[in-house]
């Protein structure tokens, strides 16, 4: 099986493509392979808890997506509060994830 690591770095708010890449998020998963979504740098702006994508990243965690957030990234943005389906966490855990055997990494 193969993992594909996304990350995200991008905000909905500010890319024409932001859908496209999140529908091919939902096909990679809905194809067999593992993910997980990492967001990072202004990727994070949408996870801010009572936005209008909260439910998004919620269907995400449902289909079994790990949705990761890079803490740095939210602190710079005085992001505190998040949509519960998604995990904060350290750039040491994206290095960890991209050291995965037969991980695939795509930056958006």
């Amino acid at each position: 099986m193969t993992h594909y690591l996304i990350l995200e770095s991008r905000d909905p708010y500010d890319s024409a493509d932001w859908k496209k890449m999140q529908d091919i998020i939902v096909d990679l998963k809905k194809n067999g392979n593992d993910v997980t979504l990492f967001l990072i740098q202004n990727g994070v702006l949408p996870i801010r808890q009572g936005t209008s994508f909260e439910s998004h990243f919620d269907n995400l965690k449902s289909l079994g997506i790990n949705i990761l957030a890079d803490l740095f990234a939210l602190q710079e943005r005085g992001i505190k509060n998040t949509a519960q389906s998604v995990e904060k966490s350290s750039i040491d855990r994206l290095v960890e994830l991209s050291l995965i055997p037969n991980t695939k990494t795509i930056w958006h």
